[in-house]
């Protein structure tokens, strides 16, 4: 929590209030030790998107 405000500042200047939604939790230790923020996102692409190919 320490470093929440340098993060709601890179959050605002991608977003506005409208979204999206957010949690944020405080936790003792991530998995890593390098690890400072963890994020989870869901995504849509449009039906008509190009698909990538491996």
């Amino acid at each position: 929590m320490n470093d929440f405000g340098g993060y709601n500042q890179v959050w605002a200047e991608h977003f506005d209030h409208t979204g999206p939604t957010r949690t944020t939790v405080a936790v003792h230790q991530l998995p890593h030790p390098h690890l400072l923020i963890e994020i989870q996102a869901v995504a849509v692409a449009p039906a008509d998107a190009p698909t990538r190919k491996e």
